[in-house]
């Protein structure tokens, strides 16, 4: 039986959590880059790198003011920006600019062994730290959690393409453009187009589709056929770093005049509508019209984003005062 795929979220937190209640984790990751002793006094996840887009998986800083930026990595590339900059020089950009304002910083990246040696970009960093430097620091569930992402490192991850998957994705893609120009889909980021059985979402080019607003965490936009963690299908606006304040924030008529509500999303905030279900495996053409109405929300999506800087400023504000 297949093991279930381990995502670098899912050691993102293991980690995050070990940091905040196990000293010997912090203690470990400062051994690679200064002999200091100091305890980790803020770990945080999902920072935002300086001058760029993109974000620091952990962030910690210590009780005398070192500083570790973190690139965790299991089996994935590393991820390139618009103008063709990699995860590495966003790493050692951020590092230089907290250096010159006096901050004792350092990049370091965390993955398996058998990643640190394949991998080109591992001078980029201050420090290298390997999954099996901690195994022996974690026990049950944990360790276990640690022992099958290096067992994953070692057979990286090859999706089975999915002809009707493939066709689907295809069609939508082309009927996008020529029914709905207002909206623009990511580009595929597979080769030939290939698409496993298990796609079933699609992404906006966010900078294309949404008014830009510089006081707003940078959103993203999805559509997906069907979320297997949801009772819907849905097309959302995610905000990062907002999700544990959906409960809390403003529920403003205007999402109900496009019939979209709030909904927590791992540590984002959705602005979500709910919309049929698609399947991949039957033919678009039998289902144009359950097409039609998911891009007419994310119009509405996209519409409400563009009308509503007040209210998402308020909720900005709503975040910084509870943070």
């Amino acid at each position: 039986m297949q093991q279930p795929r381990i995502y670098e979220r899912d050691i993102d937190r293991l980690f995050i959590a070990a940091l905040r209640h196990d000293p010997t984790i912090g203690a470990e990751f400062l051994k690679g880059v200064t002999s200091t002793s100091a305890l980790v006094k803020r770990v945080k996840a999902q920072t935002r790198h300086v001058g760029s887009s993109g974000t620091i998986d952990i962030d910690i800083t210590y009780s005398d003011g070192t500083r570790l930026m973190i690139e965790n990595k299991i089996d994935a590339g590393y991820s390139i920006t618009r103008i063709g900059e990699g995860q590495p020089k966003r790493y050692r950009r951020t590092v230089e600019t907290y250096r010159a304002q006096g901050s004792n910083a350092y990049s370091v990246l965390l993955a398996p062994t058998v990643y640190l040696a394949s991998s080109r970009a591992t001078d980029t960093f201050d420090a290298c730290a390997s999954y099996e430097s901690f195994l022996g620091l974690f026990g049950g569930d944990d360790r276990a959690l640690l022992s099958a992402a290096i067992e994953q490192a070692k057979t990286p991850y090859e999706p089975e393409p999915n002809v009707s998957t493939g066709a689907f994705f295809l069609d939508y893609r082309q009927f996008v453009p020529d029914r709905f120009p207002a909206l623009t889909l990511k580009p595929d980021p597979n080769a030939n187009g290939d698409r496993p059985t298990g796609s079933r979402t699609f992404y906006f080019d966010t900078r294309k589709t949404l008014v830009r607003y510089t006081d707003i965490p940078s959103p993203s936009m999805s559509l997906q056929c069907w979320d297997s963690n949801a009772p819907s299908a849905s097309v959302k606006i995610m905000l990062p770093r907002w999700g544990r304040f959906a409960q809390s924030l403003r529920q403003d008529e205007s999402l109900s005049d496009i019939g979209a509500y709030l909904r927590q999303a791992g540590q984002s905030l959705g602005v979500v509508i709910d919309t049929p279900r698609l399947e991949t495996q039957q033919l678009f053409s039998d289902q144009v019209l359950e097409v039609t109405e998911g891009l007419e929300a994310a119009l509405r999506l996209q519409s409400w984003w563009a009308e509503n800087y007040n209210l998402l400023s308020a909720w900005g504000r709503s975040v910084s005062e509870h943070s």
